[in-house]
């Protein structure tokens, strides 16, 4: 669902700077939407494809030394998913800005049923402390593994 299409806008003069940002830019939200949704797509598709080559078609990483698919070795392979996941992650990051007004909107209406509307600047200020909070979590659990790794008795 579009971001401009599920909010109606406030004010006739927050209509028309939509309407004019549009037409300065010559591209509608909704086509970017759709491209963006299209890339999520692919990447979904590629990541599907990479994990089945890895999980399905080498053997087990133990034992992958020296095979190669397509002229790519396991760690090429394992390093192109992590690539394409990081990829992923950035444009379902964006998808996410582009529909945060909305996010908040169903939020404050329809979960937490309130009347008071969080304005933009402070949707903005949640959304970036949410990323951060977010950002910490990734890098908290990778310092843990970090320093939970047993290496082996030799």
């Amino acid at each position: 669902m579009d971001s401009t299409e599920s909010v109606a806008p406030s004010s006739p003069s927050e209509t028309q700077a939509k309407t004019s940002a549009t037409r300065r830019s010559g591209v509608s939200m909704s086509v970017v939407n759709f491209a963006l949704d299209f890339v999520l797509l692919l990447l979904m598709v590629v990541i599907g494809l990479v994990s089945a080559v890895i999980r399905f078609v080498f053997p087990a990483p133990t034992k992958a030394d020296g095979w190669k698919i397509w002229g790519r070795t396991y760690d090429d392979w394992s390093d192109f998913q992590f690539g394409v996941i990081c990829t992923l992650a950035l444009a379902v990051l964006v998808h996410v800005m582009l529909h945060w007004k909305w996010v908040c909107s169903v939020l404050t209406a329809q979960i937490l049923r309130t009347r008071h509307r969080i304005d933009e600047s402070a949707q903005t200020i949640y959304g970036v402390g949410l990323l951060i909070v977010l950002l910490h979590v990734i890098l908290i659990g990778v310092i843990v593994a970090k320093y939970s790794v047993v290496k082996p008795a030799g």
